[in-house]
């Protein structure tokens, strides 16, 4: 009975020995899933990470090229300016100044006013072509050449200044260029910078230049005549002087 009752409790302690044994090893096999399962995730996490950067990478790149493309294409194409200008040799006149600006042909070019463009002769009745029906707003100008300036005799400026014609337009210019259609182009035009009386010194034109150095020269050749003229009185009294003696 003894020996039973021995055999019983070493069974049982060798049973719960195994009972122990496997459960730290079932315990140590979860705590080694759980961390693999904690490893794969961080390494998902990681890809994740890494995708995400290689995303924002492309897309930067793609902003990047396209930035460098449109600027590329801004370098190369035509740029019209539109203005109402001061004469750059008549300073009480007023020009329609077209200018492209840009390193390329601009063609196919079209202006519009917002009002439309009028002239102080417009208003009368008896005018019978109003500047907006002039081919260069009916039908566009075909090409501008780069650097190429156009000017329009518009009018006289204190007449225009003076008038009921609007002094604010808004200016739209369509062109094509080398890649096509053109970035429609919108800016204002502001005569009241003009208001007031603001002076402006006035370049001299080529005739104006000739007629001051006309001018010069007359005054060079009466200031010789002068001299010969005193020359030749002094001469006359040393001659007059020697008689004397």
């Amino acid at each position: 009975m003894v020996w039973t009752d021995i055999v019983a409790v070493s069974t049982a302690i060798a049973a719960l020995i195994v009972a122990v044994w496997v459960a730290t090893y079932a315990r140590r096999q979860a705590q080694a899933a759980i961390d693999q399962a904690a490893g794969a995730q961080r390494s998902a996490d990681a890809a994740n990470d890494q995708a995400a950067s290689a995303r924002e990478q492309a897309e930067i790149a793609s902003r990047q090229l396209a930035l460098s493309e449109q600027v590329h294409r801004e370098q190369q194409e035509p740029y019209v300016m539109v203005d109402i200008q001061l004469n750059r040799h008549v300073k009480q006149v007023f020009d329609l100044v077209i200018e492209n600006v840009g390193p390329s042909v601009a063609r196919n070019v079209k202006i519009a006013f917002d009002p439309p463009l009028e002239r102080v002769r417009d208003l009368d009745e008896v005018q019978a072509d109003p500047i907006a029906d002039i081919y260069i707003f009916t039908d566009g100008i075909p090409q501008i050449p780069p650097r190429h300036r156009l000017e329009f005799f518009l009018d006289v400026t204190h007449e225009r200044l003076n008038s009921s014609l609007p002094k604010v337009y808004t200016v739209t210019v369509d062109a094509e260029g080398p890649f096509g259609r053109v970035e429609t182009l919108t800016h204002k035009i502001d005569l009241n910078i003009y208001m007031g009386g603001i002076g402006r010194l006035g370049v001299k034109s080529v005739h104006q230049g000739v007629q001051e150095l006309e001018k010069i020269r007359g005054e060079i050749r009466a200031t010789g005549r002068s001299i010969a003229s005193a020359i030749s009185g002094v001469t006359e009294m040393l001659h007059t002087s020697e008689n004397d003696i």
